[in-house]
């Protein structure tokens, strides 16, 4: 029996794994690493509900660095198969390019800084959601997670508001203090600004409604009422762009479940337009001159970029050119590290939600088999297939939730930002072992198209502030 194989191997070398029944051998069973995604959902736990932080004496704790730590080290350690996708390329293309912007830009180490930063705090994690939520059931849990998060957030909001006294807000454990007239309610972390929190909620109203349309009569209760709470507490952060990201996502939905192509293709061309104008009459602001404000910043980025196409200002410098923020992601990125890093960044982002659109339009069915024999493994996969859809929707809607609010806030690389991408990301993967068709989405080809969509959203700011305002 050695002979054989050794004769056949001889006659076709590339066929080194042939059987001596002439059968190739069972492939090998993905490890999908059980004890590292034990350690993300810790990590998860300490980054949203910070539940170390509720009291002064653990809040210095490093417990966050520990779970991703050993989240990192397990998952190189246990997981096979390891794929990087096109969306791990790009983001990782972002920390070389902000060291040789900050170079250019005369400040080196702070170049090198920043990469790390990136590095270490948003593309690691990115990384691990990506890889590590390697079935349905581990999506859900995590989702459960965010929900609850968001809750325990609303809640200390609401204890806020009714020990505001005009003067300051107080929260969990007393580590939260609001000096400001009016109280618009914060968290720890992260959190610690309104708009992160009201931006949370926003992105987590879509799992709400994907739990509602699953469960039965006890569990739609719940959901509405939870919906309710997030509605309340996006009321309390007092951010009018998380209000309108809100409002977007439930808008967004109708237009893109019943309307036909071009009118969506109209519609993602409008609305930074829309947005620009908006924003020009005072619509998220409080007072006219704050709208001006955001407004001139908004062309002073733009500015930037056309003065320093190639490298930007560099990472970190919008407010040493103009003194505050961009209030604007989009802007705010092209701005700090030009075409190149903006058409990173975008092209990431953009293929993201281009894959997660054709899932809703054109991949939203499993081909079914017309064999009779296969009927039964085509129907299985079917209903495999119509759940990781719906968890797809959720994950697209979120995003799109984040892409709104982000549009009024420099928030490009926050944490949020990953998280959810890396839980997009993987319900793509999952989607395409199921369907390998759509490994076609991530060819090379639409890589480059998504870094060229990416643009339109700076142009049509640039169109609207020169040609309108």
């Amino acid at each position: 029996m050695e002979d054989q194989t050794i004769q056949a191997r001889r006659q076709n070398p590339l066929a080194a794994d042939v059987t001596p029944l002439g059968r190739r051998p069972l492939p090998i069973k993905e490890k999908t690493a059980p004890l590292a995604f034990f350690f993300l959902c810790l990590y998860s736990i300490a980054v949203l509900i910070r539940p170390h932080e509720f009291s002064l004496s653990t809040a210095n704790f490093i417990i966050i660095k520990v779970f991703a730590i050993l989240s990192f080290g397990f998952t190189l350690i246990t997981l096979r198969p390891i794929k990087l996708q096109p969306q791990h390329y790009l983001l990782l293309g972002l920390v070389p390019l902000i060291m040789m912007s900050a170079f250019l830009n005369g400040w080196g180490t702070g170049g090198i800084f920043q990469a790390q930063r990136l590095f270490v705090s948003s593309i690691i994690p990115f990384f691990l959601y990506s890889a590590l939520i390697a079935t349905p059931g581990r999506q859900r849990l995590l989702m459960y997670i965010c929900i609850a998060a968001a809750l325990v957030m609303v809640y200390n909001g609401h204890i806020q508001q009714a020990s505001f006294n005009g003067k300051y807000g107080i929260g969990i454990g007393d580590s939260i203090t609001v000096g400001r007239d009016e109280m618009r309610i914060t968290y720890l972390g992260f959190f610690s600004d309104p708009n992160d929190l009201g931006m949370f909620l926003v992105m987590n109203m879509p799992f709400v409604a994907y739990f509602f349309g699953r469960g039965g009569a006890v569990v739609k209760i719940a959901m509405l009422a939870i919906l309710v709470a997030f509605g309340y507490g996006v009321y309390m952060t007092g951010s009018r762009g998380t209000l309108l990201g809100s409002v977007a996502v439930i808008g967004l939905y109708f237009l893109i479940s019943n309307a036909g192509a071009r009118l969506i293709l109209f519609a993602c061309l409008s609305a930074p337009i829309a947005a620009t104008l908006l924003a020009s009459f005072g619509g998220l602001s409080s007072t006219e001159s704050s709208a001006a404000g955001r407004l001139d910043a908004w062309y002073d980025g733009i500015q930037m970029l056309i003065h320093n196409p190639v490298f930007g200002v560099g990472m970190g410098n919008f407010m040493d050119h103009h003194g505050k923020v961009a209030h604007n992601s989009y802007v705010h990125v092209a701005a700090e590290l030009g075409v190149p890093g903006y058409s990173l960044w975008g092209g990431a982002l953009i293929l993201n939600m281009l894959v997660g659109y054709a899932i809703l339009k054109r991949f939203n069915r499993y081909p079914n088999d017309d064999d009779p024999q296969d009927l039964e493994v085509s129907e299985e996969k079917s209903e495999q297939y119509k759940e990781e859809a719906n968890l797809n929707k959720a994950l697209f809607y979120s995003m799109i939730g984040f892409m709104v609010t982000a549009f009024f806030l420099s928030r490009q690389f926050t944490l949020l930002m990953f998280i959810f991408m890396g839980m997009q990301t993987a319900s793509h993967l999952r989607l395409m072992k199921l369907r390998p068709d759509l490994e076609e989405m991530f060819s090379a080809k639409m890589v480059w198209r998504c870094m060229g969509y990416s643009w339109a959203v700076i142009v049509a700011v640039y169109m609207t502030l020169k040609v309108g305002l």
